[in-house]
């Protein structure tokens, strides 16, 4: 009687390992499968470049509300593709969430009409960021500096004083640096802005 427990008892004590054995082999053979025939073929050129697109249009619009402008266009679809039957908007929730402030060194530059023109920014950073470490890590001087003689050097003093056209002005500075900066800085503010 105590052999043939013994001999039932060693006989689950063989299921429970031949069991175990099968289970490993079959994750064994799960994630082999997995990172050879179960994986994504690469991306074609196409698809790369349709990517990219949607990145920069996803970047641009989200810019674009950050500053209070309108969305910019919908890439057109690339040859093949479907078009589009939605339209993508930017709701409340999506919209950066503001962090801290990162200011910049003032830049005076000439406007068209020989007028010069002292203007300092400060940028909008996302949240989580830290404004001491943007600043050590990225040109902003440059950056900034690039885009305010770009914005302001064709205008003349008369256009740029009232202050509709100066927040018009401050928002197509914000939405270029949003751009250029790929979205480490979401907006300008004007910290200072005097013509003489």
């Amino acid at each position: 009687m105590a052999e043939a427990e013994a001999a039932e008892e060693g006989g689950k004590k063989s299921k429970k390992k031949l069991i175990m054995m099968v289970v490993g082999l079959l994750v064994i053979g799960l994630l082999a499968a997995k990172m050879t025939v179960l994986k994504p073929p690469p991306l074609t050129p196409k698809q790369k470049a349709d990517k990219a697109t949607a990145a920069k249009y996803t970047l641009e619009s989200l810019c674009a509300a950050a500053n209070e402008l309108p969305p910019p266009p919908m890439p057109k679809p690339s040859e093949g593709a479907p078009a589009p039957t939605t339209t993508t908007t930017v709701k409340g929730e999506e919209m950066p969430v503001i962090g801290p402030v990162l200011t910049v060194d003032s830049t005076t530059l000439n406007l068209a009409d020989g007028h010069f023109l002292k203007i300092g920014l400060a940028l909008q950073l996302p949240a989580g960021s830290v404004a001491e470490e943007v600043g050590k890590t990225e040109n902003w001087g440059a950056i900034t500096g690039q885009v305010v003689l770009n914005t302001f050097a064709n205008e003349d003093m008369a256009d740029i004083l009232p202050t509709k056209q100066r927040e018009k002005l401050r928002h197509e500075v914000g939405n270029d640096v949003c751009v250029k900066s790929e979205g480490k800085a979401t907006t300008v503010y004007f910290t200072e802005f005097v013509a003489q």
